[in-house]
């Protein structure tokens, strides 16, 4: 991003000079001679370029978070933002010129962005016009959880963290659901295998049974296509991270809603979920830390996908390699570097990641790490066999 200068110079005369006080009457004293006063000079042009090249270079990576938010709805946003900015020394007054990336929650960012910059002393008073050019990537692979916004209905909010508009990709959608205490989903079905990863710890009920199981924080839970789950926040407020395969634009979710249908009434009860608790997961060791196998097609009774929990410690690298489904990774804990196609992009503990189909990556940790991860559709089962 590039500024292009257009300073209205609104620059002012000195103000009035101070008049040493007269003798008061009677009085034998000779008033002092007032020292010459040297008007403040005007900031030079030279200043000025100096002072907007200084934002520029400070501003750079707050705009391009401005576009990394927009972009947790949709990617391919792109184009170039003037702004006309009449500085003041407290805040800025941000007008929208010219806008051709078309994107509201962009240029929205940006006027707040600039409006409450500290622009320096030599552009107080000034109006000056900024360029900010944005170019979108083939796809998105890393998406900042804290950026994506809430949607709720009801007692219940949707966070769409991934899906076919912010990746380009397909193949699998990724959502954070909020249950408030005491809340339930009712008895839903979904239209695509759900799988669900507890935040928190929550009851489970499905058609025919005579009482709700009991989930704990780390359990996951399966849901094929047609099976009927009704979600309960029994025990507090609880979080879920849902997988939902296949992906697709998701529009409901963005609305505040997940995309299964409600069911109230059955002549027969309809398939329930499948749970799959933390404690029955099978691990080996992979780069010095283990994987926790939770669900693969032999225990799922699907291809639709298969989903475990990666424990790696600080260090720990996993090199280059490459594999023929999607992955998708929800970081619970820690930190570390992906690298993508030769692209290095910093991870934390909010970071969700997804990498299409045979594309080289890997992955080393800065601190030890946990995620969530899922394969679509389900990889080899000798993928989670014990070298």
């Amino acid at each position: 991003m590039r500024p292009l200068l257009a300073l209205a110079l609104l620059g002012c005369g000195p103000g009035p000079q101070p008049v040493a006080p007269a003798p008061g009457p009677g009085s034998t004293e000779v008033a002092p001679k007032p020292e010459p006063v040297t008007p403040p000079s005007e900031p030079t042009q030279e200043e000025r370029l100096a002072a907007i090249q200084k934002a520029m270079n400070e501003l750079d990576e707050a705009a391009q978070g401005c576009w990394a938010a927009a972009a947790t709805e949709r990617f391919d946003i792109e184009g170039e933002v003037t702004l006309t900015i009449d500085i003041a020394p407290k805040r800025a007054q941000v007008t929208v010129a010219r806008d051709t990336a078309r994107n509201v929650k962009l240029a929205t960012c940006l006027r707040e962005l600039l409006a409450g910059y500290p622009w320096a002393p030599p552009l107080h008073g000034e109006t000056i016009q900024l360029p900010f050019k944005f170019r979108a990537p083939d796809g998105q692979n890393v998406i900042d959880r804290a950026l994506v916004a809430w949607a709720g209905q009801g007692k219940l909010a949707v966070a769409t963290l991934v899906d076919e508009n912010n990746t380009g990709n397909a193949a699998a959608s990724l959502f954070e659901l909020a249950i408030e205490a005491g809340a339930s989903t009712g008895y839903r079905s979904p239209e695509r295998a759900e799988l669900w990863s507890f935040l928190g710890p929550a009851t489970v009920e499905e058609p025919g049974t005579s009482a709700p199981r009991s989930v704990a924080t780390g359990d996951m839970m399966f849901v094929p296509k047609g099976a009927v789950r009704k979600v309960t926040a029994s025990q507090g407020a609880v979080h879920a991270m849902i997988a939902m395969v296949p992906g697709g634009r998701e529009g409901s979710a963005r609305a505040g809603a997940l995309p299964t249908r409600e069911v109230s009434q059955w002549k027969e009860p309809p398939p329930g979920p499948l749970h799959l608790p933390a404690r029955g997961a099978r691990s080996f060791a992979r780069a010095g830390g283990t994987v926790s196998i939770f669900a693969e097609p032999a225990t799922i009774k699907s291809k639709a996908l298969s989903a475990s929990v990666l424990d790696l410690p600080a260090g720990a690298a996993i090199p280059e390699h490459v594999h023929g489904e999607t992955e998708v990774l929800y970081l619970v804990a820690g930190s570390g570097t992906i690298t993508v196609k030769g692209v290095a992009m910093a991870i934390t503990a909010s970071s969700v990641v997804q990498i299409p189909p045979n594309t080289k990556h890997a992955f080393t940790a800065a601190t030890p790490v946990r995620a969530v991860q899922i394969y679509t559709p389900a990889g080899p089962e000798q993928r989670f066999k014990k070298p």
